[in-house]
Formats: C-alpha cells, structure tokens, sequence
C-alpha cells in the first residue's frame, strides 16, 4: 500500500524549519487519565461524547496548517490525549486561531465513532498551483486550484485512479464494506486551507504524483477549508 504521507512536528524538527505559533489552554480538567491507547483521533459533530473523558480545551494560534497540527499534537501528547474534536476557527488580522477539545477515549469509543463518517468515499484536494488532470477509469477530471472532488466508489466495483497517463501513477480502490474515507492530493503545491487575503492555512506538498494522506488530519483540513 502507498505510503501515507503527512507532515509532522517531527517533519518540521528535521528540516530545522523555524515557525510562530501560540498555544492557549482556554480550559482544562482537573486530572488527567493514564491511557495505554495513543494515536490522535478525529471526532465528527455526531459522535456522542458522553462516555468520553474531557481533558482540555486549545487554541492553537499560526498560520499553516502544519503548525496548527503540531501544536494540536503535542498538547495532546502533554495531556495524554488520543481524541480531538475540532470547534471553529477565527482569522484576525494575519493571524489565525483554532479552536480543539481534547479527550480520552476507550478504542472501542473511537472505532464506534468512526461508523458516524462516510464510507467509500475518495477526496482529492487541489493545490495552490493549477488545475490538476487525472482519471478515474476512463472518467477524465479536472480539478480547480483548492477545489475538492468527491468520488464513491460504486458498490463491488474496484476502480483505477490515474494522473499522468502511462508515464505517470496509478492506484486502484475497491468497494469494501465499511471502507473508510481516503484522501489524496496532488503534488506539487500547497492545499490552502482558507483565506481574507492575508491569512491562509496549508500543507505543502513537494513529491510525488498522487498522496495520499492521514485521514484523522485529513478531516480537519477539510474542516479548515469550509
């Protein structure tokens, strides 16, 4: 299977980048619980949060994407939190603030959780640059600069995904039951999250034809680009 390909804290300590960004803790509980289970979880609106453990509410304050999912990460890990909710977003000025509630949740929480998203479902996000030609079987489509395209896979159909014709790559996806949402983009360029003309958010993408990228960060970028 193709690489998932995402950059992270670690991303940015190896290549010695330097970035602004403010973390705030707006609210937070009164102890924190040992979870053996790690990773970071996206939670949609419909989740029912009740037996989920409340650990803090953040503001994470820069402009681009990758520090906002890093200063989202190391809260969680400095909270020993496994489940993020996203809350919303204010842009002043050049500046841009988003909102995050952490928990603590059981894996059999976070697998129930995810019944409430989508299924066989691909997103492909246009970048910054120019619009994007590929396939999907014999399908030809375009995609805008910062448009996104949503497929679903037909049922007990496998399909093939081509950009860059024989030279190029290809990946194929079949219909499974309970499949979860894949994303892709498209290299090379940056996926902006949003805009006023001075303030945007985005994941840059350097290599490759096709990335396909983690979904947990992937639903919060698309949530950015509301």
């Amino acid at each position: 299977k193709m690489r998932t390909q995402i950059l992270t804290l670690l991303n940015i300590l190896i290549y010695g980048l330097v970035f602004s960004q403010e973390i705030e803790i707006i609210e937070k509980a009164d102890s924190i619980p040992n979870i053996k289970e790690k990773g970071l979880a996206f939670i949609s609106d419909k989740t029912d949060l009740k037996d989920y453990y409340f650990i803090a509410k953040i503001k994470v304050k820069a402009n681009d994407f990758n520090q906002i999912l890093s200063g989202l990460q190391r809260k969680a890990i400095d909270f020993n939190a496994n489940a993020f909710k996203y809350i919303g977003k204010v842009i002043t000025n050049k500046e841009t603030s988003v909102s995050f509630d952490l928990y603590s949740a059981l894996p059999e929480l976070i697998e129930k959780s995810r019944d409430n998203l989508e299924k066989n479902i691909i997103y492909f996000f246009g970048n910054d640059k120019k619009t994007q030609k590929f396939k999907i079987d014999k399908q030809k489509i375009e995609l805008k600069p910062n448009d996104i395209y949503r497929y679903e896979i037909p049922k007990k159909k496998e399909v093939k995904i081509n950009k860059g014709g024989f030279t190029g790559m290809t990946v194929f996806h079949y219909w499974k039951e309970n499949q979860p949402v894949t994303f892709y983009a498209f290299g090379s360029g940056n996926i902006t999250g949003y805009g006023d003309g001075w303030s945007s958010i985005g994941l840059s993408i350097n290599t490759g034809n096709i990335i396909e990228l983690r979904n947990d960060f992937a639903y919060l970028l698309m949530e950015l680009k509301k």
